[in-house]
């Protein structure tokens, strides 16, 4: 009998604690109402876009933030003058460019793509064997209203260090 009393105190107290470790390990949209579990798989040799976030549409577009992660082992300085060069190819203009420490930089940048004029606020962060790049995009014509919003968003951004497998670099990161 007292066997069994514990086994079932044993039992509870396990169902507990993993329902307690599954509540936590979820995305809370309190202003909306809901939280989700994330949708993830381990990291690979290919860039993952992991979350994308948008705001309503207006003017034909929904302003988004999306977070990327990109195998890669340069530094924070190759990286930037990596970015540079695909700005430059894209036609793209450098508004405002920040580095920031060893391991991260700030780049906010306009361009035309697919016809439409967007403005873009991006943050990346250089880790073990990847960069994590969290960028904001508007069209021109929306990001005086949703700048300080958009870029709040990145701004929030924090890695959680428990990336235990960097991932290899592969090939240079693409945006």
């Amino acid at each position: 009998m007292i066997r069994t009393f514990f086994l079932l105190v044993t039992l509870a107290a396990f169902t507990l604690k993993t329902s307690a470790a599954e509540s936590t390990n979820r995305l809370l949209f309190p202003v909306s109402g809901f939280s989700i579990k994330p949708l993830e798989t381990p990291l690979g040799k290919v860039p993952q876009q992991v979350l994308l976030m948008a705001l309503p549409a207006s003017d034909g577009f929904a302003a988004n933030v999306n977070v990327q992660i990109q195998p890669y082992s340069g530094t924070v300085d190759e990286y930037i003058a990596l970015s540079e060069e695909q700005f430059k190819a894209a036609a793209f203009k450098v508004v405002h460019r920040s580095k920031q420490g060893q391991s991260a930089v700030v780049f906010e940048y306009t361009g035309e793509m697919q016809g439409r004029a967007l403005h873009w606020y991006a943050r990346a962060e250089r880790a073990t064997g990847r960069v994590y790049l969290v960028t904001a995009t508007a069209a021109e014509s929306q990001w005086k209203r949703d700048a300080v919003t958009l870029k709040a968003c990145v701004d929030s951004f924090r890695r959680e260090d428990g990336e235990q497998h960097a991932a290899p670099n592969v090939a240079p990161p693409r945006r």
